[in-house]
């Protein structure tokens, strides 16, 4: 089973796939960070230019994550990814118009991702700029940031319906640090059950 984690930047997709891909055991693909985007990609981003390079460049880095996951998926198996086609379609509204068939052209490359699950999550904008502020990363400005989200979330909320097995959760009040933050996730999202590993209390 595949299940895609997408949602407007800052809302802590990153998190919640690290925390459900230990908690179920059988793997997460990210989408990296700065560390591993190449760099003039995040100088494009901020600049907000060359948006059909920017969007092809993440596409390919979903389609590799996508291969990858297929040979490991099997159905007894939930494996969570980051990103999805909706992710790429959402992204569009930041780009003038003009830019928007191009950047249509480059959906293709996501045409054959089927997750069978999309969680999409979306927050208020107070829980964004705490977030953002919270992860203290030398590249982001809070206030364009925020302002991101805001365009890319109502996208998001937008386009939910017209992509099967996809459902909109409102992370708001939700921690992905504690068990009970992730089991709200996991049954919104009518996910199956995990497998805790056992602990035993041993005699010393």
């Amino acid at each position: 089973m595949l299940v895609a984690i997408v949602g407007g930047p800052g809302v802590g997709k990153s998190t919640l796939l690290r925390q459900l891909g230990d908690l179920y055991h059988f793997g997460s693909y990210g989408e990296g960070e700065k560390g591993v985007w190449d760099p003039a990609v995040l100088v494009d981003i901020e600049a907000g230019v060359n948006a059909v390079g920017v969007t092809e460049y993440f596409g390919r880095v979903y389609d590799a994550n996508y291969r990858s996951a297929l040979e490991h998926d099997s159905p007894d198996k939930v494996i969570f990814i980051e990103g999805a086609r909706i992710t790429l379609e959402a992204h569009i509204v930041e780009y003038p118009e003009e830019e928007h068939p191009a950047l249509r052209d480059v959906l293709s490359i996501g045409d054959n991702w089927k997750p069978d699950k999309i969680i999409i999550l979306t927050s208020s904008s107070d829980t964004i700029e705490k977030h953002i502020r919270l992860r203290h990363r030398a590249h982001e400005q809070v206030e364009n940031m925020a302002r991101r989200f805001r365009i890319i979330d109502d996208e998001f909320t937008r386009l939910a319906r017209e992509y099967p097995n996809t459902v909109l959760i409102n992370r708001d009040g939700t921690e992905f640090h504690d068990r009970k933050g992730l089991e709200r996730i996991i049954h919104i999202a009518g996910l199956p059950p995990f497998r805790d590993i056992a602990y035993d209390r041993m005699n010393t």
